[in-house]
């Protein structure tokens, strides 16, 4: 009976063993940490910037002029962490540009890269 119930819990799908999802778990997470890892470089002012997927969805947001707590709605995550993402990359780009930068001025990195039309 019990056989039964874990058939019909996993809609037919048959396990040659108890570990099963384990290892796809553990894999899903490895591809997870390696893609978070992944960044992509731009050339700004003969600087070389490189940014993660989540640095350049958020830097495309900011320059649409999105507050903080709409952006956290668009990706699904707490205003606290766009906070957070946003004082990184603030002071990320200020170590590679060595100025200050601001809010604004991530606006006009956005839109001199191009992320402002996607």
């Amino acid at each position: 009976m019990e056989d039964s119930l874990l058939d019909d819990s996993l809609n037919g799908v048959q396990l040659s063993s108890p570990f099963e999802f384990q290892l796809d778990y553990d894999n899903y997470l490895n591809e997870k940490r390696l893609a978070s890892g992944r960044r992509i470089s731009f050339n700004y002012n003969g600087n070389k910037i490189a940014l993660t997927q989540k640095q350049i969805n958020v830097l495309k947001l900011v320059a649409k002029g999105f507050s903080n707590a709409k952006i956290a709605q668009c990706l699904s995550v707490r205003e606290q962490a766009i906070k957070l993402l946003i004082y990184r990359l603030i002071k990320y780009m200020e170590k590679v540009l060595y100025e200050s930068v601001d809010r604004f001025y991530l606006i006009i990195i956005a839109q001199q890269l191009g992320l402002d039309n996607y």
